[in-house]
């Protein structure tokens, strides 16, 4: 698999963890944020903006708040990549247990830095069902 798109899939993996279970650790929580360049940006399909410090207060602030959520993602598509960035795209379904499902439409970029892949700039927008 694209190491991008395996990338977000591991990362939603500890979003679905940090956001959707109570007991989740700490360092569940540091391993999703270390991935994320501390110029990051994202503008959440509210249109409301998220820096680096806002997005770390978000997630400490929201652990646990989203038991049971599920999240789905599909239809990856890599938009361009050199060797400093990469941009990709993906769908995000996010199903809950008594909340109606969502569908947003991301816009990645990746930045390289040191050997790692970070989170530059996430742009999302919701979709109809």
């Amino acid at each position: 698999m694209n190491r991008y798109f395996q990338e977000v899939i591991d990362a939603h993996h500890l979003i679905s963890d940090v956001l959707g279970k109570q007991e989740t650790s700490g360092d569940k929580r540091l391993q999703l944020l270390s991935r994320f360049d501390h110029g990051f940006i994202m503008i959440a399909p509210t249109g409301a903006i998220f820096d680096h410090q806002q997005l770390v207060d978000f997630f400490e602030q929201q652990q646990g708040s989203r038991p049971g959520l599920k999240i789905t993602l599909f239809d990856f598509i890599l938009i361009a990549e050199d060797e400093k960035n990469a941009i990709i795209a993906y769908k995000e379904r996010q199903d809950f247990p008594d909340k109606p499902s969502t569908i947003r439409y991301s816009t990645l970029v990746f930045s390289h830095k040191q050997g790692r892949l970070q989170w530059r700039h996430l742009h999302e927008t919701f979709l109809p069902l």
